[in-house]
């Protein structure tokens, strides 16, 4: 007669179905671990970027009005005076160009701010550039060009400008669910008062 031998080779049902179960949660496990340091990476990403636009749009306005001889905005003193809101944008004359009177405004459209170099003239000689509140021997004001203009910054959604002695600028950015308040004071080293 013939004896079975009693020599199994492989695995159970119930070792099949307990790894499986291991390999699932240790895949879905990585997964979400993925997924958290993606969302992490991009909100940083996102910060990062609007700091980055804030920063530029400071820097370069901050070295154009130490710069400045005059400031044309009328600005009021404080950021909450009654009646007299901070103005959302900023023309002032060039200090770094002295060759010609030329104007630089900085203003928010939709969330970009861009920047214009702008030239004031009279129509009789409109190739010589006078002060933006000059008048002709009629008493007209000058008519004006739009010399350049650039984007600055993107994100940006409001500006406030204020300050009597030092010019304050408030800056609010967002991206997407970032937001970012950044506010500065410049003294305008050249300014006539």
């Amino acid at each position: 007669m013939l004896k079975l031998k009693n020599n199994l080779k492989g695995f159970t049902l119930t070792e099949i179905v307990s790894v499986v179960g291991l390999a699932t949660l240790a895949v879905l496990l990585i997964y979400q671990i993925f997924i958290i340091s993606q969302n992490a990476f991009k909100s940083g990403d996102q910060n990062l970027e609007i700091a980055q636009n804030g920063r530029i749009f400071l820097d370069r306005i901050t070295r154009e009005i130490r710069q400045t001889p005059e400031i044309a905005t009328n600005l009021p003193a404080t950021n909450n005076e009654e009646g007299f809101p901070p103005a959302d944008e900023i023309l002032f004359q060039n200090g770094h160009d002295t060759a010609d009177i030329r104007y630089i405004r900085y203003f928010l459209d939709s969330q970009t701010v861009k920047r214009q170099e702008i030239a004031y003239f009279f129509t009789a000689e409109p190739e010589t550039y006078v002060y933006w509140n000059s008048e002709d021997e009629f008493g007209d004001p000058p008519e004006s060009s739009v010399l350049d203009e650039k984007i600055i910054a993107e994100y940006i959604t409001d500006i406030d400008f204020y300050g009597s002695a030092l010019t304050y600028i408030d800056v609010w950015l967002v991206k997407q669910d970032s937001d970012l308040h950044l506010f500065t004071g410049v003294w305008g080293r050249n300014t006539r008062n």
